[in-house]
């Protein structure tokens, strides 16, 4: 699913997880797995999605 930064950091991470197994939120650009559409010439608004999924298909 692509989604801006502001709106993926209000996702759950299945890798993030607090010392009694709750899930965490998205990090967002401060994950290593997070992607960009558009890395070359991103902006704020730019549309990102989470790298341990597939890319979707609208990210191609």
């Amino acid at each position: 699913m692509l989604l801006p930064e502001k709106d993926a950091r209000f996702k759950y991470c299945p890798l993030l997880t607090t010392s009694d197994n709750k899930l965490k939120f998205c990090l967002g650009s401060q994950c290593m797995m997070f992607c960009w559409k558009h890395p070359e010439h991103r902006q704020e608004d730019d549309l990102g999605y989470c790298g341990m999924a597939e890319k979707p298909m609208g990210a191609m």
